[in-house]
């Protein structure tokens, strides 16, 4: 009994002394830290999921997506080369085909899809949240892989670009949706630009365009708020597509060169022409959606659907397949071929398919499309100025750059993603130069953008649907 009592005493003195106190406070708060350490890493982790869960369905989807758009495009040229009559067949038909699958099953899947997305960031923000449906499902992201293919195989002058970056941002709504209640609060904008932006580095195997269009052409709040997410999204997005199909360039390694001083006047005269066309452009497009939208009648629209289809089916016919497609193939002949030289009439070619593919209903996208009128351009300035090889591609990629750059009215995200599809670092001020001047030419036609008008047009279209339910 005195043993334990002497023990008792002996451990109460340990017990007061003030390196036992300091040690046990020690403990104590490393313990508390650890708990808090793990409860933020279980908020983060939970913040986290739903993006690398959507990113990773996105790079699987937008790489069989790739994949079947592709098989369609070979075998459209297989059709011209086996009997280029048959086009006149196969095309009307594909547009037929491709308009009615989105007039009777998805409205909304029509077009490119940059516009539906723009909008749904709209209502997002508006507390509209449940009128985003109209505009991202898993229906409409269905139609709009079938529609397109199809029309991708009669010869239509579209992109999968746009349609996968509307597809994406349908992937992210619907694992948003799929959350189930007691999950920590998600920003369901944050999920839907990040799919945005996954949906185009998996497309154009571009992680830098995602984010910049992200940020340039859909966010109207400051990039703080969500570029965790973001950058999470478009590295797993872009990972899953690589790991799929392996890592690859868009274009290729053209080679380029500056050393001819005409390449300077050529740079100015191709980002003059390729602005001031690619606005042109925008205009035929929204002018034509406008008429054909403005028929009530179906046998109406049927009527110029097969007229659009003939005229498209034409121009083929004599131009052979760089009138048909996205024209990635055209972009890579251009590129890698040592004789640049071209018709002057195929950029009118192309810019008068991609209007009648386009506006005749369906899905599809114009990126690519726009992508391949500025090469056509360039190729046909570098072919006046005389100049070749890596002077001349420098020409054409400006070209690329500066189209795209007067329909989307956002010149960093041109300009990144055509350097990262080429992977030519040296060039990257020139196609920045040629974007900012395009970007002038256009707002000289514009103020707006093609995708600004037809966002404007489809929130007044989904907010009057909504009235009348």
């Amino acid at each position: 009994m005195l043993l334990l009592k002497s023990i008792k005493t002996i451990l109460l003195k340990i017990e007061q002394h003030q390196y036992f106190i300091a040690l046990r406070n020690y403990i104590k708060k490393l313990y508390d830290s650890t708990i808090e350490t793990n409860s933020k890493l279980k908020i983060q982790f939970l913040q986290f999921f739903p993006f690398i869960i959507a990113s990773f369905l996105i790079g699987i989807i937008a790489y069989a997506y790739s994949v079947l758009f592709n098989y369609a495009t070979k075998l459209s040229f297989s059709i011209y080369d086996k009997n280029p009559l048959l086009i006149f067949i196969i095309t009307p038909i594909a547009f037929l085909i491709s308009w009615w699958l989105v007039q009777q099953f998805a409205p909304y899947a029509k077009g490119s899809g940059i516009p539906q997305v723009m909008t749904t960031l709209e209502l997002t923000s508006h507390s509209k949240q449940n009128k985003i449906s109209y505009l991202l499902s898993a229906k409409i992201a269905l139609i709009k892989i079938i529609s397109s293919v199809i029309k991708v195989i009669g010869g239509g002058v579209i992109g999968r670009e746009g349609p996968t970056i509307h597809i994406a941002s349908a992937i992210s709504n619907l694992v948003y949706k799929l959350l189930p209640k007691w999950w920590i609060h998600i920003n369901q904008k944050n999920m839907i630009i990040a799919g945005a932006a996954s949906g185009l580095s998996a497309a154009f195997n571009t992680p830098l365009g995602g984010i910049i269009f992200a940020i340039e052409e859909l966010s109207k709040y400051h990039m703080k708020y969500y570029k965790s997410t973001l950058f999470i999204a478009v590295i797993i997005a872009g990972l899953t597509a690589q790991g799929l199909g392996g890592p690859y360039l868009y274009l290729g390694y053209p080679k380029t060169a500056f050393d001819n001083y005409m390449v300077y006047i050529g740079i100015l005269i191709v980002a003059i022409l390729s602005g001031f066309f690619g606005a042109k452009v925008c205009d035929a497009l929204l002018s034509f959606i406008k008429y054909f939208n403005s028929n009530k009648e179906n046998w109406r629209k049927i009527l110029l659907i097969i007229v659009s289809s003939l005229i498209v089916a034409t121009m083929i016919y004599f131009y052979g397949t760089n009138a048909m497609g996205s024209g990635k193939e055209y972009m890579e002949k251009a590129l890698f071929d040592s004789n640049k030289t071209i018709p002057w009439q195929l950029p009118f070619i192309r810019m008068a398919g991609m209007i009648a593919s386009f506006g005749s209903g369906g899905a599809g996208g114009v990126f690519a499309p726009s992508l391949s009128c500025g090469a056509s351009i360039g190729a046909i300035v570098a072919d006046w100025l005389q100049l070749t090889h890596g002077n001349a591609n420098l020409i054409i990629l400006v070209g690329m750059v500066g189209f795209l750059t007067a329909v989307t009215r956002a010149p960093f995200t041109a300009a990144i993603i055509v350097f990262e599809m080429t992977d030519r670092h040296s060039i990257i001020f020139f196609l920045l130069l040629g974007a900012m001047i395009a970007n002038f030419i256009a707002y000289l036609n514009n103020k707006h953008s093609f995708y600004h008008t037809l966002y404007v047009q489809y929130l007044r279209d989904v907010e009057s649907k909504a009235k009348k339910q």
